[in-house]
């Protein structure tokens, strides 16, 4: 799948994953549950990987100086 973004647009999704990560982090140490923690787990690891995504492609067009 292909997503264009703004700069601007990318920065802020950015952003707004970074901190559903560390909420998420939160709620993670906080649940008694397995099954809910795992679920929380596989959310928080598939958020870290589009994060990835969208830093490194923010990255790249640093490096090319657009």
């Amino acid at each position: 799948m292909h997503v264009e973004l703004s700069r601007a647009e990318a920065q802020a999704l950015r952003n707004l994953l970074q901190q559903k990560i560390l909420e998420l982090d939160k709620e993670i140490n906080r649940t008694d549950s397995l099954a809910f923690k795992e679920e929380l787990q596989h959310l928080d690891r598939t958020i870290g990987r589009v994060l990835d995504e969208v830093t490194t492609a923010l990255n790249a067009q640093d490096a090319s100086g657009r």
